[in-house]
């Protein structure tokens, strides 16, 4: 073999493994760039996650009260803290605590004044709002993580103290209106509500230990937000037997950590 044709040889043999060596490091390129591009994060399981909580939507009142009629319905929001127990990957206790307002409108007859001995009985339109610490105690269902989402169904109690309360009223009579604003009724709304809930909600995973998540929950109280007593606690006479239960339903979302 000639000189000329070795160096032929060593060169053709030179750019064949350079183009190998090319090819396999594109090769790898693209295979890395594939496997970025199709990267899911899937959630680390851990027993107990933390989270922050936001929700809004409307709630509404159902009178049980003869003369009484629902009148509308309010706006309402919450916000506070999640803590999720995960029995399984399929199965959480959900609990935490949040600040929650609710309410509802409701119109009934209502005494204006006495002429001589007849009474004026006009008719008063009243929004309540009612501030309060809730506790849910909920059970989650969840399907396993498909890509990035993982789907939920939630059945539970939610448990509400009272915190303040208070009414803004339009009383209508003889084709006037008066209004009053920011009435406390502390006295006339309960101190304890119980309400069951359910809802349908999807988490999504951001990173294996961040997830966004959120939910639709329709609320069903279980006892009256009115205090059905006939009077307060100075003896002072009100509207007998006050009976309202209030719905609630809600879009919430947040993150869990």
């Amino acid at each position: 073999m000639t000189i000329t044709n070795t160096i032929k040889v060593r060169t053709f043999i030179s750019v064949l493994f350079f183009s190998m060596f090319l090819s396999i490091n594109s090769f790898a390129q693209s295979s890395d760039s594939t496997d970025i591009d199709n990267y899911v994060p899937q959630s680390e399981f851990r027993a107990l996650r933390l989270g922050l909580v936001s929700g809004m939507g409307i709630s509404w009142m159902k009178p049980k009260t003869q003369g009484y009629e629902k009148d509308g319905s309010t706006f309402t929001y919450n916000y506070g803290l999640v803590v999720d127990y995960n029995f399984t990957e399929n199965y959480t206790f959900s609990s935490g605590v949040n600040f929650n307002r609710i309410g509802g409108k409701l119109k009934f007859p209502n005494d204006t004044n006495v002429v001589g001995s007849i009474k004026e009985i006009g008719t008063l339109h009243r929004t309540y709002y009612i501030n309060s610490i809730e506790i849910p105690t909920i059970l989650k269902l969840k399907t396993s993580q498909m890509g990035y989402f993982t789907y939920f169904a939630m059945i539970g109690l939610r448990h509400n103290l009272t915190l303040s309360s208070f009414a803004n009223d339009e009383l209508e009579h003889n084709g006037s209106v008066t209004e009053t604003k920011d009435i406390d009724m502390a006295d006339f709304t309960t101190f304890y509500r119980v309400s069951f809930n359910m809802g349908l909600g999807t988490e999504y995973s951001l990173s294996q230990t961040l997830s966004a998540f959120g939910y639709l929950e329709y609320d069903n109280g279980l006892n009256s937000s009115l205090n059905d007593e006939k009077t307060n606690k100075d003896g002072e006479l009100k509207s007998p037997n006050e009976n309202a239960f209030i719905r609630k339903f809600a879009l919430t979302i947040g993150f869990l950590f």
